[in-house]
């Protein structure tokens, strides 16, 4: 074989491949082989099988009660508690200019609890990234929410909701959306 550092470096791409050994599966009598493996399939064992993404889109009418009706993100799992690993949030404002919703000064949260609690684990949506229902400052903007950490409870769902559970204030006729990106590993619990 030659010397390695002969060779050329080079971008990888995810085409590329690999020599390797891929070990036969336990209590088997088959041999290790030499193999060739992607680029590709290397980086798909480095993400993690236990970490999922999931997309959620809050409604206008799931907005408008939103303080008194929290959204569940993710249903309860039996047995495990949701690890938030971090969250985006994107506005979608349709309304007019004079339409909005007031939020009295609200913060949105992300959290296994329908209702804020400071030491709960969760993620925390200023106030000045909740949907404003009327023209300008959405669609443009994803704010990215960095997890707190903090208690959680087994057999919880995941839930959007506002740190007073009040309902927006509704001026004019204002419409959004509100798109919820949630990272997360489930873990077991006792």
């Amino acid at each position: 074989m030659a010397n390695t550092i002969s060779y050329p470096k080079v971008n990888a791409k995810s085409s590329d491949l690999i020599l390797g050994t891929s070990m036969p599966l336990p209590n088997t009598n088959n041999d290790p082989r030499t193999v060739n493996f992607s680029i590709a399939q290397v980086n798909g064992l480095a993400n993690s099988p236990d970490i999922a993404t999931t997309a959620i889109t809050i409604t206008d009418a799931q907005l408008r009660t939103i303080g008194t009706a929290p959204v569940e993100i993710l249903p309860l799992v039996s047995g495990y508690i949701y690890q938030i690993l971090g969250a985006t949030a994107q506005a979608i404002n349709a309304g007019g200019i004079v339409d909005f919703y007031g939020w009295g000064g609200q913060d949105g949260f992300i959290s296994w609890r329908n209702t804020f609690l400071t030491d709960a684990h969760r993620v925390e949506i200023p106030n000045g990234q909740l949907p404003s229902g009327g023209v300008g400052g959405g669609g443009n903007e994803t704010y990215v929410e960095i997890p707190i950490a903090g208690s959680s409870r087994a057999t919880s769902p995941l839930i959007i909701g506002v740190t007073s559970n009040t309902n927006p204030t509704i001026t004019g006729n204002p419409s959004a959306t509100w798109i919820i990106n949630v990272t997360y590993r489930l873990i077991q619990v006792n």
